[in-house]
């Protein structure tokens, strides 16, 4: 019986004493060496000889990605150098060793197939209503003496539609050319030229309007579209895209949606072909990497302590004569009978005691990392690995209120202890990857005072710029720390030779050294088309020149004395701008958020106004609109003149405007309108008049200069 348990404990010993493979310690080295092919056959006879040993296979997939990262870079250098064969091999390597790495098949796949056919261009967004005219082109020329609104009735009559004309309609001489023209383009060259617009009403009617930011806000057609994002936050987008499709006398209405990750956006078609062609150029995925990490610290501490200690540094003399000398055994008097000071019985000696050390001690740390980490362009990676370690911190806090603090609360705070690595890709257009570095590396270095352990602590902030493939070392940051100390007889312990038997020497040498190692691997970069370079041509259909034929009195300018005339009348319209101010009043506003305010539309005109328009911006992220309430000025008109309020604050914008009967108006200054605005968070809101748009009572152009207005909330 007890040789079988003696077999048992010998059996269970050697059990407990089972350690990794030595083909995975030889897989380990190779793959340390780049020789991921040699690892891929040490690994795997490592998992056959143990299959259940999950160590062995994830270091044998481990092993599969790094060659196949290293056949694709192969590969797509050979691309490069126009070896498509070579390349092709290369890439069945990497998909041999990484079958589930589809982009690599796609890439490899694209290589040798034909390049994808163009996807179909988004229709262009048109009004639903088509007129229904003649197709016969028009041939038509008119006189110096014609009028704008026979001519539109005349262009009618020949395709067989109505025209209508808006109440506020002015009607001034024309003589265009017309020849060869369809019958929604010879509108087109008509409106253009005299600052009009038109509006199809229904297949044969279409209505004449003036181009007025009033008129287009009552007479425009907008419609809703709902864009869905993939690659972008619709939140984030939201701010950028009203900025970018806000107009001089209008903005759309813009709501995103977090659910569906969406943005619907309301506006006139080609308000919503913009919206389009923007999101399609945003919404683009980002480019990927894969970052390799390799991290290797080596951290040595050796301590010796040689030589003669003693347990005090010091020696003590006292007399004692016995119990009859001594007057008083709880004090330190003696009576002076029977003193003897030449006995040497009398008296005792304390000296030190001295023992010899020989103690030396080394302690070596290695700590390995290889880490490989998958990100998106300029998104944080942050990877960590190793173990919280707790750290006792004591506060004094007094017994009773009022009173002293002394006494002791002791609590624990958690400290990562290991590695831990963030960083930030960027993908460049040339195949370049730059990367803001941040590396921690710490450890446990002994235990100092009350058991408190003393950490290493290695830290490395950079930013560097790789290729695609490249590898960055990083080594040198070395630390050589040696502490030596001596303690003994003075004089005597610095005897040559014979001083280490008065004295004790003690040594530490510290060493530690980190070696790190950082390749890049590109993965998908920012997919750009030829489209995606291109500019986007604002308002196409109205920047077309008329075709053919001038204003009847721009005839009369080629005259001198006309044309002194004009600027005449161009050198008093500047001078008139110069005293046509819009402002807003308070200037300078500071408010509490959660508070209400008003804020003033100020007018000041040394002409007549007839009708205007004014829009107001500002953040919506610190301020909210409420209301917008009419101000004395509009009500000195006569006939009760329309006015006009459009807020969004979605958007940050608000339309303000009046127009007046025909050949009446106002003049002077006064309060337009009066803003009730609400302070939503804290920050500085800047409220902002856009150039604003007016006409005089006989239909002339008036100019205004600005002011802007500042609020702070608190």
């Amino acid at each position: 019986m007890k040789k079988i348990a003696l077999v048992l404990i010998a059996a269970l010993a050697a059990a407990a004493c089972v350690t990794f493979s030595p083909f995975y310690k030889l897989g380990a080295q190779a793959e340390l060496n780049k020789q991921f092919e040699e690892a891929i056959a040490f690994y795997e006879k490592a998992a056959m000889e143990n299959p259940k040993e999950p160590v062995y296979r994830m270091a044998l997939e481990r092993a599969r990605i790094s060659a196949s990262l290293f056949h694709l870079q192969e590969a797509r250098k050979l691309v490069a150098q126009g070896k498509r064969d070579a390349a092709a091999v290369e890439y069945g390597k990497a998909l041999a060793l990484n079958p589930r790495d589809t982009q690599t098949a796609l890439e490899a796949r694209q290589m040798t197939i034909e390049p994808p056919k163009e996807e179909p261009k988004p229709e262009k967004i048109e009004f639903p209503i088509k007129l229904r005219g003649k197709d016969a082109p028009i041939q038509a020329h008119f006189g110096p003496e014609s009028s704008l609104r026979s001519i539109f009735v005349a262009v009618g009559k020949s395709a067989g539609i109505n025209i209508l004309f808006d109440e506020n309609f002015r009607d001034i001489p024309y003589a265009p050319d017309l020849s060869n023209q369809t019958l929604e383009g010879a509108i087109k060259v008509l409106c253009q030229a005299t600052k009009n617009f038109f509006r199809i009403i229904d297949e044969r009617t279409v209505i004449i309007v003036p181009d007025q930011p009033l008129k287009r806000t009552q007479y425009e057609v907008t419609a809703i579209r709902t864009f869905y994002l993939s690659n972008i936050n619709a939140q984030d987008v939201f701010a950028a895209l009203s900025q970018m499709l806000r107009a001089q006398y209008a903005a759309p209405s813009i709501i995103f949606d977090k659910n569906l990750n969406s943005v619907t956006v309301r506006g006139t078609p080609p308000v919503l072909e913009q919206a389009d062609k923007l999101l399609r150029l945003w919404d683009k995925a980002k480019a990927e990497v894969v970052i390799d990490v390799e991290i290797m610290e080596v951290s040595r501490t050796k301590l010796r302590q040689l030589g003669l200690s003693f347990n005090q540094n010091q020696v003590g003399l006292r007399y004692d004569a016995g119990s009859s000398a001594t007057t008083d055994a709880s004090s330190s008097w003696f009576s002076l009978k029977g003193l003897g000071l030449g006995n040497t019985s009398n008296y005792s000696v304390n000296l030190p005691v001295a023992f010899v050390q020989f103690l030396e001690t080394d302690a070596d740390t290695r700590i390995i990392a290889q880490p490989r980490l998958r990100g998106v362009s300029d998104e944080k990676i942050t990877d960590k690995v190793g173990q919280k370690v707790p750290f006792p911190q004591t506060t004094f806090s007094p017994f009773a209120a009022g009173g002293f603090s002394s006494q002791p609360l002791t609590s624990y705070t958690q400290q990562d202890i290991g590695i831990e690595i963030n960083l930030t890709p960027r993908v460049h257009r040339e195949r370049d990857v730059s990367l803001e570095l941040e590396i921690k590396v710490s450890s446990i270095g002994g235990k100092g005072y009350a058991d408190i352990p003393i950490v290493n602590n290695r830290e490395l902030k950079s930013t560097v710029r790789l290729k695609d493939g490249e590898t960055q070392l990083i080594a040198g940051l070395l630390r050589d720390e040696e502490r030596k100390s001596i303690k003994g007889i003075p004089g005597l312990k610095d005897i040559p030779g014979i001083g280490r038997l008065f004295g004790a020497e003690d040594t530490t040498l510290d060493q530690s050294d980190v070696i790190m190692t950082i390749t890049p691997y590109i993965i998908r970069t920012l997919q750009l088309g030829p489209d995606d370079t291109k500019p986007i041509w604002l308002d196409m259909d109205t920047a077309a020149p008329p075709a053919g034929g001038v204003l009847a009195d721009e005839e009369g300018l080629r005259d001198p004395e006309a044309l002194d005339a004009q600027l005449s009348q161009q050198r008093r319209r500047a001078a008139e701008s110069a005293t046509n101010l819009v402002s807003l009043s308070p200037a300078t506003l500071e408010m509490r958020a959660g508070s209400d305010f008003r804020m003033a539309v100020n007018v000041r005109s040394g002409q007549e106004i007839g009708a205007m328009s004014v829009t107001v911006t500002y953040n919506p992220r610190f301020v909210s609109l409420k209301d917008v309430s009419e101000s004395g000025m509009t009500r000195s008109l006569a006939g009760n003149a329309p006015f006009l309020k459009n807020i969004d604050n979605g958007a940050g914008v608000c339309t303000i405007g009046f127009t007046a009967e025909p050949g009446k108006g106002t003049k002077g200054g006064g309060v337009l309108a009066l803003l009730q605005f609400e302070a939503k968070s804290a920050g500085e809101a800047h409220i902002s008049v856009a150039v604003p748009s007016a006409m005089a009572g006989n239909g002339s152009p008036v100019s205004f200069q600005t002011t802007d207005a500042r609020v702070v909330v608190r």
